[in-house]
């Protein structure tokens, strides 16, 4: 006996005459489809609904930042970067530059910490971490700025930072 038909075609009479495995294919298809298009219809709803997107707050920024002890006023700079919830980068303390560690930014507020050496005389160094809470409001971060640890207890720190540029077209600093 020679049979004639097609590989495919003997395929689709198996599947056929197994309503089992006819099931199966008809449900996976079903679910792979649902899928696709609970996905599409998720994106294109949040595209319309103006879900909230990350402020643009990458880039450099610059406050006047007078601390809790005497004479103490400096010129801070803060360089921003990330995408999504996830913020990295650089914040100066006392002028001196500290990597940005924990940071996030949810809705309008960024919050992130660093982590300076601080020394009383000769004897040895503690660490200070100094939190960082500031609400984004256009080209301006109102922060507030809690340090703990160190040799001395501080109370918070409110300053403005002002956005002064975009990290691309900044000379290098040496």
């Amino acid at each position: 006996m020679n049979d004639s038909r097609t590989r495919l075609d003997r395929i689709n009479t198996r599947i056929r005459n197994n309503p089992l495995l006819s099931l199966l294919i008809a449900v996976s298809t079903l679910v792979i489809g649902l899928s696709t298009f609970t996905n599409a219809t998720r994106n294109l709803i949040d595209l319309l609904s103006g879900a909230e997107q990350r402020p643009a707050i990458n880039g450099l920024w610059q406050a006047q930042v007078s601390y809790d002890w005497p004479n103490a006023n400096y010129q801070e700079r803060f360089d921003f970067a990330g995408s999504d919830t996830q913020l990295y980068g650089s914040a100066t303390f006392t002028g001196s530059p500290n990597g940005i560690l924990e940071g996030e930014i949810a809705g309008g507020t960024l919050r992130f910490i660093t982590k300076t050496p601080e020394s009383l005389g000769s004897g040895p160094t503690q660490q200070a971490i100094h939190r960082y809470q500031g609400k984004i409001a256009g080209d301006e971060i109102k922060f507030v700025m809690q340090t703990e640890g160190g040799y001395s207890a501080h109370v918070p720190v409110e300053f403005t930072a002002k956005r002064t540029g975009n990290p691309a077209l900044q000379p290098a600093a040496n």
